[in-house]
C-alpha cells in the first residue's frame, strides 16, 4: 500500500510539473482591433505591420518572462463592428489585453466595450479627448490627444512660418477647415480655444462632412477669404478629394498643414504624386532627430526602421511609428512586471509608469492620468508624456521639421509654390 501511495504521489507530482511548465509556454495573447478591411484599411494595416514587428522583435528576444505574444486580430472597420469584434474577442477568444484601433470613433467604440467588461485595453493612436474623460479606470491612451495635435500646429505657425512667410503674426490670415465626426471636430475645438490664447482671428473655421464627394463648395468659399494659411483635419479619402478639387480651381495658399489621418497617409502621395511636396504634417513624429531617443531606445529605432521598410519599401508614417512604440513599451514597460495579467494589476503597473520623453521610439515619454490632473481631474489614462509636432512631405518621403529638438530637417517650399509649379 506504502509503495502504491509514493508512486501516486510520484505520478501527481510529474502530472503538475507537466502541466506548470505547460502553462509557462502558453502565449499571452493580445487582441488588436485595427480597420483591416474599408476605407481606413490601409491606415490599420500599416498600423498592424508595425506592431507586428514589435511582436516578432520581443519574441526573438525570448518572449516576456519566458512566453511568447500572441495577437488576436479583430476587424474594427467602424464603431459598431468595432464594439462586436472587441466583444467576440473578449468572450469567445477570452482576452484580456487589447490594443488599437487607430482612429478616435474606433478607439471609443473599442475602449467603451473593453471597459464594459473589465478588460485592460492600450490604446495607441486614437487621439479625441473623451477616451480618457469617462471615468474608465482600464484604459489608456498612450497617443497625444486631440488638442496636442491643434497646438503643435499653431505653435509652428507662431514660432516658425510667419518669420518664413515674412508675415506678422497680427497680419497673416489663417484658415482651419475640420471634418465633424470625433476625430476632427476635437481637433478644431482644440485649434480654435489655442488660436484665440495666442491672439489668432481665423479668417475661415468651417467643418464638413467626411463623407461629402463634392469639394468645390469648400474650395470655393476659401478662394474668397483668400488665408495665408490652412490647417485642415480630414481623412484618407477626403483629403484626397480636397487636393484635386484645390489643384483643379487653382486654390493656392502659402503654407498648408494638414492634421494627421489623412494627411499622414501614404494614400496622398499615391493619389496625388509630386504634388504632396511641400504640405506639412502636425502628427506623431514618423522619425525624430536621434538625439533625443535614450541610447537603448536609438538601437530598437534602428532595428525597427529597418525591418519596416524592408518590408513595406518605404518609411513607416508617424501612426505606425507611434503604434510600434506604444506596443513596443507594453511588451518592455508593463507586462514584464505582471504576474498576474489582470487587468486590475496591470493598470497598478501602468499607473507608477515615470518615463521622460525620448524612451520611446518616436520621441515620447509615459506618465499617465489618474483624476489627478490639474487641468482636468475628471480624466483619467492620458499620457502627458506623448509626443506630436510637425512633420513635412518631401520628394523622397518625409521629416520632421518641428519642433526643432526632434526636427531632422529644415522646411522646404515656404512659400508654398502654386499647382503650375509643383
Amino acid at each position: 500500500m506504502r509503495s502504491f501511495l509514493r508512486l501516486s504521489a510520484m505520478f501527481a507530482s510529474i502530472v503538475l510539473m507537466l502541466g506548470t511548465n505547460a502553462s509557462a509556454q502558453e502565449p499571452i495573447r493580445i487582441g488588436v482591433l485595427l480597420p483591416f478591411t474599408g476605407p481606413l484599411a490601409k491606415n490599420g494595416i500599416e498600423n498592424w505591420e508595425a506592431m507586428q514587428i514589435a511582436r516578432d522583435m520581443i519574441n526573438e528576444r525570448g518572449g516576456l518572462n519566458g512566453r511568447k505574444v500572441e495577437y488576436v486580430q479583430g476587424d474594427a472597420t467602424t464603431p459598431n463592428a468595432a464594439i462586436s469584434e472587441t466583444e467576440r474577442l473578449i468572450t469567445k477568444e477570452g482576452i484580456k489585453i487589447t490594443t488599437g484601433s487607430f482612429a478616435s470613433p474606433l478607439a471609443i467604440a473599442v475602449s467603451q466595450a473593453a471597459e464594459r467588461h473589465g478588460v485592460f485595453h492600450w490604446e495607441t493612436t486614437g487621439a479625441a479627448e473623451i477616451i480618457t474623460r469617462r471615468g474608465f479606470k482600464h484604459t489608456f491612451q498612450v497617443g497625444a490627444p486631440a488638442r496636442k495635435y491643434g497646438q503643435a500646429a499653431v505653435d509652428f505657425v507662431v514660432e516658425d512660418l510667419s518669420a518664413r512667410l515674412k508675415k506678422p503674426m497680427s497680419n497673416l490670415r489663417m484658415a482651419l477647415l475640420w471634418e465633424n465626426r470625433a476625430f476632427g471636430k476635437s481637433v478644431g475645438d482644440g485649434i480654435r480655444a489655442y488660436s484665440e490664447k495666442k491672439g489668432i482671428k481665423l479668417v475661415y473655421d468651417e467643418g464638413y462632412d467626411q463623407t461629402a464627394t463634392d469639394m468645390t463648395p469648400i474650395v470655393q468659399k476659401l478662394k474668397d477669404v483668400k488665408p495665408d494659411v490652412l490647417i485642415a483635419i480630414s481623412f484618407p479619402n477626403d483629403a484626397i478629394l480636397f487636393q484635386r478639387k484645390a489643384k483643379e480651381l487653382d486654390f493656392n495658399v502659402n503654407a498648408f498643414i494638414g492634421v494627421s489621418a489623412g494627411y499622414s497617409a501614404p494614400d496622398l502621395r499615391d493619389s496625388i504624386g509630386n504634388s504632396v511636396t511641400g504640405i506639412f504634417v502636425a502628427d506623431f513624429p514618423p522619425k525624430v532627430n536621434a538625439n533625443v531617443l535614450k541610447p537603448e531606445v536609438k538601437k530598437v529605432a534602428e532595428e525597427f526602421y529597418k525591418r519596416y521598410e524592408a518590408k513595406l519599401k518605404r518609411a513607416p508614417a508617424g501612426h505606425a511609428a507611434a503604434g510600434f512604440s506604444a506596443v513596443w513599451a507594453l511588451f518592455t514597460e508593463v507586462l514584464p512586471k505582471a504576474k498576474t495579467y489582470e487587468p486590475a494589476e496591470l493598470r497598478d503597473i501602468v499607473l507608477k509608469l515615470d518615463l521622460p520623453e525620448g524612451s520611446l521610439v518616436n520621441g515620447s515619454g509615459i506618465k499617465f492620468t489618474n483624476f489627478d490632473w490639474p487641468d482636468d481631474p475628471k480624466d483619467a489614462g492620458q499620457n502627458l508624456r506623448a509626443s506630436i509636432g510637425v512633420w513635412q512631405w518631401t520628394k523622397d518621403g518625409n521629416e520632421q521639421v518641428f519642433p526643432p529638438s526632434l526636427a531632422t530637417h529644415e522646411p522646404i517650399q515656404v512659400p508654398l509654390p502654386g499647382w503650375d509649379k509643383r
